[in-house]
């Protein structure tokens, strides 16, 4: 069962792409879904605004280029947030 967060990184990510959600897992690399670089920008503002926190891009702890890169980032941030 997929948490909330991912389903709504999922949601962005086809919106964002126009692909189909059910290319898209927690497995799923924006590579291997070949993601160009303009849609994976507008994915990143998107989850950014959606979650009302900001996506490091050189930050080697956050791994953004996966699907569940982007869910641990994204809960990271929520817990740093509430701690």
């Amino acid at each position: 069962m997929i948490s909330a967060i991912e389903e709504k990184v999922i949601e962005i990510v086809a919106r964002e792409s126009g692909l189909d959600r059910t290319r898209i897992s927690g497995n799923s690399t924006l590579k291997d879904l070949d993601i160009p670089s303009l849609d994976f920008v507008q994915i990143m503002f998107a989850i950014e605004e959606e979650f009302k926190i900001y996506l490091p891009t050189n930050d080697p702890r956050a791994e953004t280029g996966s699907v569940a890169g982007l869910v641990a980032e994204i809960e990271r941030q929520i817990a740093a947030k509430t701690a």
